[in-house]
């Protein structure tokens, strides 16, 4: 059960890696909540009704509902509803992140005598979660799909905790939760201070702002 849950996470990454849509995008973050409660059940030995009600708040309605829905009214307020110009074209980033979840899968492989008391598949899942959100950031342009990569990445940091310690202490997840608020809070603000600035919500606007001050 654990290891069909991380092979679906593992899709949705070359699910949004395949595509442009905002829209696409936010389903994929919605999904991944769900199925990062499904994979915290699964992996409970011990139920702890505190534990329990708070991860299933945090991944349920926090990374399911509460997150794809703010970051939808800001890409409604800002119409941003593609990522036009990444770096690199969709089809070369979908083989890129194939090679990185596969990777993924080899180095949980080898490593499976290591890890003890340790989830391989979910391990591996995790660690190309990380890195592909890392590459996600880099090729693509728009602010607010930097805002996406980041929540992406975190939800691997959050997958890789689970693959580790099975269940999370209550006080891991509250810090988690605040930096994720917190992040998303400010880089919500960022994206629509540039909206109102510039045209567009390229990172290269970033660029031509940082020149303007030099300049002065």
């Amino acid at each position: 059960m654990e290891n069909t849950l991380a092979l679906l996470f593992g899709l949705t990454m070359l699910s949004m890696s395949a595509t442009s849509r905002m829209k696409s995008y936010l389903k994929m973050l919605s999904i991944q909540g769900l199925l990062l409660f499904l994979i915290f059940y699964a992996f409970m030995e011990q139920f702890n009704a505190l534990n329990f009600c708070f991860l299933a708040f945090e991944t349920l309605g926090v990374k399911m509902i509460i997150i794809p829905l703010f970051i939808w009214r800001i890409i409604k307020k800002g119409k941003i509803y593609r990522d036009t110009s990444p770096s690199i074209p969709k089809f070369y980033s979908l083989v890129a992140a194939t090679i990185i979840l596969f990777s993924g899968f080899v180095f949980s492989v080898f490593l499976k005598k290591m890890l003890i008391n340790t989830n391989p598949l979910s391990f591996g899942v995790a660690l190309s979660t990380i890195i592909i959100s890392l590459f996600f950031i880099t090729i693509r342009k728009k602010v607010i799909t930097g805002v996406i990569g980041y929540i992406m990445m975190e939800n691997g940091i959050f997958l890789l905790s689970l693959s580790v310690e099975k269940e999370m202490p209550i006080i891991v997840n509250m810090g988690i939760l605040l930096d994720l608020f917190i992040a998303v809070f400010i880089l919500g603000l960022l994206v629509k201070r540039i909206s109102r600035t510039f045209e567009d919500n390229d990172m290269d606007s970033l660029k031509v702002l940082k020149d303007s001050v030099d300049d002065n």
